[in-house]
């Protein structure tokens, strides 16, 4: 279960209008209910103290109780240190958002908490939230989605349409792990995914499973030709076989988001 994140922090900084702007999900409990969100509109780069941050709004909704309230959080990031600050957030003026944040102070930064806000500073860091163009990219990697035990990320640039279909190299994590049917560890699959938009379906052109030792990748098994990781357009669509998403799963989110041309 996804842990609340708990507030600690001095932070008087008002944000975008939170309630006007789109927000974009995060990440969902096990019922597939947002549990984190983020408005694209509100990061913005700044820096206290010689220290370069970004300052970010979101929006939580605890996943353990129906009764208690969304809750708007104005976060600030610090990227080298991967540091999190932040407090409930404030309306916003009308020019916009502020440019210097009077009550923050650099020491009010700590570790953020184990889990989903852990990945959510390394999402922000490394350049990899949909619809952010602050901060550039490192990896290559877009998040697309997580839930309490996978998260889905796409490379940005690997989309590809083939009349009715839509292929991505994407990377599936296992927060907990998995095991091969060997027994062995499994932390993380990449993968291409094709989806037949006309008819809703989904196959798998290319998987491999690996295992995270120290700073490497550690292959675990893998089917399927390697070149299409790095260029979908080699799939042979008429020699994969289709099935039905499970409905809800990351794979059937992402295959509907991917047909409706929403994705870069």
């Amino acid at each position: 279960m996804m842990k609340r994140l708990i507030v600690l922090f001095a932070l008087a900084a008002p944000a975008m209008p939170a309630r006007a702007a789109p927000l974009v999900p995060f990440a969902n409990d096990d019922t597939g209910r947002a549990v984190l969100e983020f408005y694209p509109a509100t990061v913005a780069r700044f820096s206290a103290e010689g220290r370069d941050l970004v300052t970010i709004t979101v929006r939580e909704t605890p996943p353990d109780s129906a009764a208690r309230q969304s809750l708007d959080l104005a976060l600030i990031v610090d990227c080298q240190a991967r540091q999190l600050a932040g407090s409930p957030a404030l309306p916003a003026a009308k020019e916009g958002p502020p440019t210097t944040i009077a009550a923050f102070k650099p020491g009010d930064l700590k570790s953020p908490p184990a889990g989903m806000y852990q990945r959510f500073v390394v999402a922000v860091c490394d350049g990899e939230l949909l619809g952010v163009q602050a901060m550039p990219s490192k990896s290559g990697w877009k998040h697309f989605l997580e839930g309490t035990g996978r998260g889905l990320y796409f490379v940005s640039n690997s989309i590809k349409k083939n009349g009715n279909y839509r292929m991505a190299a994407v990377r599936l994590y296992e927060f907990g792990g998995a095991q091969s049917p060997d027994g062995r560890r499994i932390d993380a699959r990449d993968a291409v995914w094709v989806i037949d938009c006309e008819r809703k379906l989904g196959a798998v052109a290319y998987e491999r499973a690996f295992e995270r030792v120290g700073d490497q990748n550690q292959t675990v098994v893998s089917t399927g030709d390697e070149k299409a990781f790095t260029d979908p357009s080699h799939v042979e669509i008429d020699k994969l076989t289709f099935g039905k998403p499970a409905a809800g799963s990351l794979q059937a989110r992402f295959g509907d988001t991917l047909c409706l041309a929403s994705l870069p």
